[in-house]
């Protein structure tokens, strides 16, 4: 048996160390995170549809902004919460997908939105004693770097009134980027990209170098080698000797066509042949960008 001083001093030191874990409850309502940084208070954001009545995705465009890199719990404290509503999502980036019209049909549309993965996050949820409406949603597993949102009731958008939810990143935001931001970077890469591979490819087809035209040049995504190099090069002979020397080139504008390629209008001026419009197209493959199409 224990020893009575013993026994008592352990019971106040495992309360001591329960009340320190939130030794600071808020003064106000509001959802918060614990976390590295200490307790943060999240804005929150409406859920968006992509579809219609009949059949919708539902998600965010990105971060509200909070991140963090060791999420503790959260703190819920709102007024009229039924704690077994409270859930927790991780979101994944989703294109594109199918939904369903009057008849039933199915057809793609693009979503561009971060949806909740198929399963929840497992959570336990206790009220905090001497805190009116207040609850802890504590995850059972520490939480891995993602994109999350704590949602009250199931994470869905009503056309009838804002539901507003609230998420953070464990890890960097930027990582996790809304669809406008994605575009905007790729578009950044692409051009980046296109103007130093053109670069490259003028100077090999003027130096009539085509054993490394693979490190630039790579048709349909597919090396170059054998009877097709030998074309290519017999090609490009004739017109340069025809068209003259590549005196510069310049990408006037990149288009993206997907993920992973991009349409670049180019003006080219040749010794001979003077200045002509001509395009190229640019796949990402991996890490590296190469040219897959010129015209």
């Amino acid at each position: 048996m224990w020893n009575p001083v013993k026994r008592t001093v352990h019971l106040l030191l495992i309360s001591a160390f329960i009340a320190g874990c939130h030794a600071h409850m808020p003064d106000s309502y509001g959802i918060y995170a614990d976390t590295n940084h200490g307790q943060i208070s999240l804005p929150g954001q409406p859920i968006l549809g992509a579809g219609s009545f009949i059949s919708a995705y539902f998600g965010l465009r990105g971060p509200s902004g909070p991140e963090s890199q060791d999420l503790q719990d959260f703190i819920v404290y709102k007024k009229d919460v039924d704690p077994g509503t409270l859930g927790l999502s991780k979101l994944d980036f989703l294109r594109e997908g199918a939904v369903s019209d009057f008849l039933g049909s199915q057809q793609k549309i693009q979503v561009n939105l971060w949806v909740p993965e198929d399963r929840a996050i497992d959570v336990d949820v206790k009220p905090v004693e001497e805190h009116r409406d207040m609850y802890i949603v504590k995850p059972r597993k520490p939480l891995d770097r993602g994109f999350y949102v704590l949602h009250i009731g199931p994470f869905r958008g009503d056309i009838s009134t804002e539901v507003r939810v609230y998420d953070i990143v464990v890890g960097n935001a930027n990582d996790f980027p809304s669809y406008e931001a994605r575009v905007k970077r790729d578009e950044s890469d692409f051009r980046a990209n296109a103007d130093s591979l053109l670069a490259k490819m003028n100077q090999l087809l003027n130096r009539g170098d085509y054993q490394h035209i693979q490190d630039v040049y790579r048709p349909g995504g597919n090396i170059l080698s054998g009877s097709d190099l030998q074309s290519f090069a017999a090609g490009s002979q004739t017109w340069l000797n025809d068209a003259g020397k590549i005196v510069k080139s310049e990408v006037t504008s990149v288009k993206l066509l997907g993920e992973n390629d991009a349409r670049c209008s180019v003006v080219t001026t040749y010794e001979k042949a003077g200045v002509q419009q001509e395009s190229m197209t640019i796949r990402r493959i991996g890490d590296q960008f190469f040219i897959s199409e010129m015209k």
